[in-house]
């Protein structure tokens, strides 16, 4: 076992046993999320269909990946060629495309659902390992060579989603959803996504330009730190570094993806993280788990040796979400937790794949969609813990 779950399991030891009953504390709107991403979002015409089975399934939050990458590709307007400008706007000198974001916030409000963006992936010209991904694998996990590009992206995108945003002029006032919180990065102690040593030197004046950038269109956005996850520098860790390099002030939310055995697990992941904010004059930050989940594939991926404690069968995913979703809402006000997303609502058809590609409520076989035991499970764990 790595280094770190036989931390977060020693940790979890102190955590009470008895999980709450169908009389636990209720969570307020909002409380309960679930990810987007894969085929949902990249195959033409799921997330249409999906959308309704989100909400009816009670998640009230969608998180879903704006890949900056792909909105702004080319640096300047001579930079995209002919063939391509049609489907780019100005904004801010930079040739902009945000035809899919539109597409995913539009389906998303339009079933009352809220959605949680997280902005990641540099393009090229703004990246600090620019090249080709067949070339050189650090490519898509490079940070941005300078703050100031992502942090007036992601004011762009608070014009367009925001609540005085350009968008919901052609929106119903009814379907309206605009974005308050803005997740900058994801999981940046790891280098597949962050691929450079010590992540925070480089992410705090990232976290510092976005906030400044994005509370001067939406005085009262929230941003959020990009999931910590537990890797080889384990969630708590990378958060006391981010303080260390002087980010306090510069985030409003602490979002933490703690991926462990058991619910218990994951609460002890809590724990530990709300002691290094309180240790900084932070105790009543929120913390919100912006990916929680276990793979189902009963070994069957190469990842289930390295990541036994995560792995387990379809029926055990749903226990173990039933029982995580239970006692996160039990400490939700004693740890100051804002919110739990899933991840993920659909997975990929799935061979002998990375343990994620089974994390999925539901899954993929074939050209059919297969509803696990994990959706049904979500579904009346919610109803039942929601006010």
């Amino acid at each position: 076992m790595p280094r770190v779950l036989r931390l977060v399991a020693a940790c979890a030891l102190t955590v009470a046993a008895v999980l709450p009953s169908s009389a636990a504390a209720k969570v307020p709107q909002g409380f309960f999320g679930v990810m987007v991403d894969g085929p949902a979002t990249e195959t033409p015409g799921i997330l249409e269909r999906e959308a309704p089975r989100i909400r009816a399934a009670g998640a009230q939050t969608v998180r879903f990946a704006i890949d900056w990458a792909s909105a702004q590709p080319y640096a300047t307007a001579a930079d995209v060629p002919e063939a391509e400008r049609a489907r780019f706007t100005d904004v801010d000198g930079v040739p902009t495309d945000l035809s899919r974001s539109d597409r995913i916030v539009r389906l998303l409000a339009a079933q009352g659902l809220r959605p949680l963006p997280v902005i990641l992936h540099a393009p090229d010209w703004a990246a600090k390992f620019p090249g080709s991904l067949l070339t050189d694998p650090r490519r898509y996990a490079s940070p941005p060579s300078g703050p100031e590009p992502y942090a007036r992206f992601v004011a762009a995108l608070a014009r367009r989603y925001g609540p005085t945003g350009s968008l919901w002029s052609t929106v119903p006032p009814q379907r309206r959803r605009p974005i308050r919180t803005w997740q900058v990065w994801n999981e940046m102690n790891l280098n597949v996504f962050w691929n450079e040593p010590d992540f925070q030197k480089g992410y705090v004046p990232l976290l510092q330009a976005t906030r400044a950038a994005v509370r001067a269109v939406d005085p009262r956005a929230l941003i959020a730190t990009g999931g910590l996850t537990n890797g080889s520098v384990p969630a708590w860790t990378a958060l006391r570094r981010i303080y260390e390099a002087g980010g306090r002030g510069s985030f409003d939310v602490v979002a933490i993806h703690p991926y462990t055995r058991s619910a218990a697990g994951v609460l002890a992941t809590v724990r530990a993280t709300r002691r290094v904010t309180a240790a900084r004059g932070q105790r009543t930050i929120p913390i919100v788990l912006t990916e929680v989940a276990f793979s189902s594939s009963a070994g069957d991926s190469p990842d289930a040796r390295r990541f036994a404690t995560w792995d387990t069968t379809e029926r055990g995913q749903a226990d173990r979400l039933r029982s995580t979703f239970r006692l996160l809402a039990r400490q939700r006000r004693a740890l100051g937790i804002g919110g739990v997303s899933w991840y993920t609502w659909l997975s990929p058809q799935a061979r002998r794949a990375s343990w994620s590609s089974y994390a999925g409520l539901s899954r993929l076989s074939g050209d059919r969609i297969v509803r696990k035991p994990a959706l049904l499970t979500y579904r009346t764990t919610v109803r039942e813990l929601s006010r």
